[in-house]
């Protein structure tokens, strides 16, 4: 654990520079701030919440000088004590660091009045090490023998920002749509990677749940002010990307062309390096093409966005499936460099009941359920089916596929899951809203098999459930209850109870290990156990409701891929991960806290307007219908900018960053 020299954390001042006994803040984990990368110590650690010395020899003003440039940078200019005040502090303490006359009375004064009067949090807690520093250290703000090899890291922070896998500047992206930039807002989540106009349509919010707007009334409704950007700017196609020159001479090959693999291609584009993207189908989109409905997601939108990684030179290969029409040893063969893996889990299970035949007509996975409903609403035509349908799951694929089925039916449509309804792992809005288009829900029932009559599925037997007295971990299970048995009449079983990769896409020759599931094992630079070959998304982990199964998640590590290979031809290493590294330390060590918001009005948040029940039947349109411009400026203003800043000096310079 490293020793902790003087600082001050939460008003409480520690000071060890002459005591035996050392005092230090007892709730924080100060094992974490021991080292930065490998080898290289935490000298200083500045935050909202104060500051934290831990070397003798490090300059507390030249740590306070690069906090505070970080800081006029990220001043929005709105309010004047903040646009002015930060650049007033910048400039006061790089003339304390080269020894120059400073007067600290009004430097305090300065930072008292951000913190008082700034409109967000960049003002109003950016300032908290310096207002402590002057407060209880003065003496160390004196001109210091600087050893002048330091490293320096800065990051802009937020509760939403740090929920959010790809770590979206949240707050700077609503700004420029309370400014009427809608591109510049675009181009806030085009950094990060190229599915905005998706990701507003079908991410699940983890940005919201760590929403501070939810103390006062509701969170924000960031997942639609994401959408409205996109649909101002990506999907009409005015917000276009230049060319990215090749600037590199190793070629990149991704395979799949879902979200994880788009966004890898997408950001090793904008490095310079020539990437070839085979995609077994013959379209981009992988699952969030072929296993979200139009009704959730049209697939216009998908078309521009994938056209965005075209644009940047990306070339696409369709109808090129791994283990049938090439192997990875192919790939090296044709002079790839590097292979980045991201064929997700494209093949759907069925219920095991006892005598099952999946070649019955009316008895299908889920998967091909979904893909071939697409397939049909593709070629312009809304697809129909006859009489009543059960579909058995309880995660978003089953909800997909009943919601499917109501639009194409004009019988009854059931939902067979084995658990509660609270133990459903579907998003509870796709749950309220299948129930809103009449599903039927049978909660705490289970199949048992498929009732035939002529050679034809008549009806699904099911057996009611019951829950089990909890385990260690807390968890229930479920057990049938004997003689419960009871039959749906359906003409259709659809089987929504997961999906699995192909184990024909992988052989040995191509020297990647598999997990007992067939998954891919990788690391936590998504490399696989062959050099130069990496993977992501379902098909390294199994398809989750929580987890690389979601869209954000699958694309961060999509992003984290292309890192780990730019480091890999560059310098045959992992990469040092700086923000991961900086959200570990915010994430173990509780940084952001959970401070009471005071003194915001309540502001009611935005509803959308949306198809009424009624008007889906026998239709696939978008059931959300997005904001108007009035009401993304009225939810834009709702945002409290709750940003902190978090800056960290090392001993020797951070890889990949300059101080």
């Amino acid at each position: 654990m490293p020793q902790l020299i003087y600082g001050v954390w939460d008003h409480v001042v520690y000071d060890n520079r002459g005591s035996a006994i050392p005092t230090y803040p007892k709730e924080l984990p100060l094992e974490l701030f021991d080292e930065f990368n490998e080898g290289n110590p935490m000298e200083i650690f500045l935050s909202n919440r104060g500051f934290l010395v831990f070397s003798r020899t490090a300059s507390l003003a030249w740590a306070l000088w690069k906090h505070h440039e970080r800081l006029a940078a990220e001043s929005c200019g709105k309010c004047s004590p903040c646009r002015a005040g930060s650049h007033i502090l910048a400039q006061e303490l790089e003339k304390a660091c080269h020894g120059g006359e400073v007067n600290w009375e009004e430097v305090r004064d300065v930072t008292e009045q951000m913190h008082e009067t700034s409109m967000c949090g960049v003002g109003r807690t950016g300032t908290t090490p310096l207002f402590e520093a002057i407060s209880h250290f003065p003496d160390e703000l004196r001109p210091f023998p600087f050893h002048g090899n330091a490293g320096f890291y800065s990051v802009t922070t937020s509760p939403c920002i740090e929920a959010c896998p790809s770590h979206v500047n949240v707050p700077r992206y609503i700004d420029y749509l309370l400014d009427g930039h809608n591109d510049l807002a675009a181009g806030v989540v085009l950094n990060h990677y190229p599915l905005a106009g998706s990701c507003g349509r079908v991410c699940v919010r983890y940005c919201e749940k760590a929403c501070r707007r939810a103390q006062v009334d509701s969170p924000i409704d960031i997942k639609n002010l994401k959408r409205f950007a996109a649909d101002k700017t990506i999907v009409p196609g005015i917000l276009k990307p230049e060319p990215c020159p090749t600037t590199k001479n190793k070629r990149v090959a991704v395979i799949g062309a879902g979200p994880v693999g788009v966004t890898c291609a997408y950001q090793l584009l904008e490095t310079g390096y020539p990437v070839d993207i085979y995609e077994a189908h013959d379209k981009a989109g992988g699952m969030v093409r072929y296993g979200i409905p139009f009704y959730r997601l049209p697939k216009n939108v998908l078309l521009q966005e994938n056209e965005l990684v075209k644009q940047m030179g990306g070339m696409f290969f369709f109808k090129q499936k791994l283990g049938r029409d090439f192997h990875i040893n192919d790939l090296f063969d044709r002079g790839y460099k590097a292979v980045f893996i991201a064929t997700g889990c494209p093949l759907g299970g069925y219920l095991g009941m006892e005598g099952e035949d999946s070649s019955l007509p009316g008895y299908e996975n889920g998967i091909d359920f979904l893909e071939k409903v697409h397939d049909v609403l593709e070629n312009g035509v809304t697809p129909t089916m006859e009489g009543d349908v059960v579909v058995v799951g309880g995660g978003n694929v089953a909800m997909d596929c009943c919601r499917s089925a109501v639009r194409m039916t004009r019988g009854k449509v059931h939902l067979v899951y084995r658990r509660t309804e609270a133990d459903a792992p579907a998003d509870r809005e796709e749950i309220v809203e299948a129930m809103r288009e009449g599903v039927e829900f049978h909660f705490l029932s289970g199949q048992d098999s498929l009732v035939m009559e002529n050679g034809k599925i008549a009806g699904l037997r099911c057996v009611a459930m019951q829950q089990t007295e909890p385990d260690e971990s807390g968890r229930r299970g479920v057990t049938p209850i004997p003689g419960s048995e009871f039959v749906i009449p359906c003409d259709h079983v659809i089987a929504a109870i997961g999906q699995k990769s192909d184990p024909a896409m992988l052989v040995k020759e191509d020297g990647i290990a598999l997990d007992r599931k067939n998954c891919i094992i990788v690391d936590e630079y998504q490399a696989t156990s062959r050099p130069g070959v990496f993977a992501g998304g379902d098909g390294t982990t199994g398809p989750r409701t929580k987890g690389p199964s979601v869209l954000i998640h699958g694309m961060a590590q999509g992003s984290i891929g292309a890192q780990a290979i730019v480091s890999y031809l560059e310098y045959g290493k992992p990469p040092f991960l700086a923000r991961e590294r900086i959200s570990q330390l915010i994430r173990q060590a509780d940084l952001l806290g959970d401070d009471p918001v005071c003194g915001q009005e309540k502001k009611s948040r935005v509803k959308l307007n949306e198809l009424a029940p009624a008007d889906r039947a026998g239709n696939f349109k978008e059931v959300e219908l997005g904001m108007s411009q009035e009401e993304a400026w009225q939810e834009a203003k709702r945002c409290m900018r709750c940003y902190r800043i978090m800056s960290v000096v090392t001993r020797a310079p951070i890889p990949g960053f300059k101080a």
